[in-house]
């Protein structure tokens, strides 16, 4: 199971982090948004594809990590535990990959999906707010 991120450790860290106003306002927009692909947060942000966004929310997941260390070292755990090749991705601490009705994710490597398809973490959810 998911490390849940407690949320007011998270807002703290993300406060704390030493993030620029572009990665702020990702942030923010993911958070918002709820579920995204990487075209579609370069459209919606008006981002160059290069660095791609999903590297940039690794950076950002480091950033944040860093004043909350030991739930992301919970969280790159459980990201090894849950790829099948056992590689970590550090963007496990925001979002994970959104998966259809058979448990698969929504991915070109499945086949059901042109790009992947991403979702923030229900915690971090701030859509409603």
């Amino acid at each position: 199971m998911r490390p849940l991120t407690p949320i007011k450790e998270f807002e703290i860290a993300l406060s704390s982090a030493d993030l620029s106003k572009e990665d702020h306002e990702l942030i923010d927009y993911i958070r918002y948004t709820s579920i995204f692909t990487q075209p579609s947060l370069t459209k919606d942000l008006r981002r160059k594809n290069k660095p791609p966004i999903l590297s940039v929310i690794c950076e950002i997941s480091r950033k944040i990590g860093i004043h909350m260390p030991e739930h992301f070292k919970n969280v790159r755990e459980w990201s090894i535990k849950t790829n099948k090749d056992k590689v970590r991705w550090d963007g496990h601490l925001i979002c994970a990959e959104a998966f259809n009705t058979e448990r698969e994710p929504l991915s070109p490597e499945f086949r059901n999906s042109l790009y992947e398809v991403m979702v923030i973490h229900k915690e971090l959810f701030t859509g409603f707010d």
